[in-house]
């Protein structure tokens, strides 16, 4: 992987049109966000956020999809099934306000993804 997130750190995965759905509430569960959402990958962070023509829409909407995320506030990844041509992963994590979440990501390079933050974390989830 080339290239450094915000924090200078080496990126170690990067899917660029992923999706993803927050667990947080109802209306959350109900948006849509095909292809719409990145997820960066490097050693301490996991980075998810919508792309930058739909950030503010996604923001508008308050549908609690930008996140920086420690990887030691990762509780848990489990896979949930198929989507689309996409994985569907289940993540677990304590937000920076200290609040748990739950998000779906559907990755289609799902395979690498787990490989590498199973490394980072350390941990055989």
């Amino acid at each position: 992987m080339e290239g450094k997130n915000q924090f200078g750190e080496d990126i170690v995965f990067i899917e660029s049109r992923a999706a993803a759905q927050s667990l947080k509430n109802f209306w959350t569960r109900m948006a849509s966000t095909y292809g719409c959402i990145q997820v960066i990958l490097s050693q301490n962070y996991l980075i998810i956020k919508p792309r930058r023509l739909v950030a503010w829409l996604i923001d508008l909407l308050e549908l609690d999809l930008d996140h920086t995320i420690l990887i030691n506030q990762i509780h848990s990844i489990e896979e949930k099934g198929n989507w689309m041509g996409h994985k569907k992963l289940q993540l677990s994590f304590t937000n920076n306000k200290g609040e748990q979440r739950e998000i779906l990501l559907y990755l289609r390079k799902h395979e690498v993804f787990l490989n590498r933050i199973r490394r980072e974390l350390k941990e055989p989830y």
